[in-house]
């Protein structure tokens, strides 16, 4: 049970716009990485949080993103492998963010 509560505020930390803290998230190893939140966007009914890590990945470039769907049934972040879906994520955020500035 306290698990599923830290789970739970885990992922109210993800839609909570006041929260700037690092985003802590275990690989299959057991390896906490930090990661830092860029956006959080709804796309055809599911959210998805783009990250950035802080934690040196192999593979992953300084300045490159990952996108998590947000699984809010489950409570846990599922890496987006879609590459169509995560261009169109991506698609929406820029979209988005250029509505902003106007």
């Amino acid at each position: 049970m306290a698990n599923k509560e830290k789970n739970e505020r885990f992922v109210d930390k993800l839609f909570d716009d006041n929260n700037f803290e690092s985003i802590f998230i275990k690989d299959n190893n057991g390896k906490e990485i930090e990661f830092d939140q860029v956006a959080l966007v709804d796309y055809e009914g599911n959210y998805y949080a783009i990250l950035m890590p802080l934690t040196k990945l192999e593979g992953v470039e300084e300045d490159e993103v990952l996108i998590f769907r947000i699984d809010e049934e489950k409570d846990c972040l599922v890496y987006l492998e879609d590459e169509k879906i995560a261009n169109e994520v991506m698609d929406v955020l820029m979209t988005d963010d250029g509505e902003d500035e106007e």
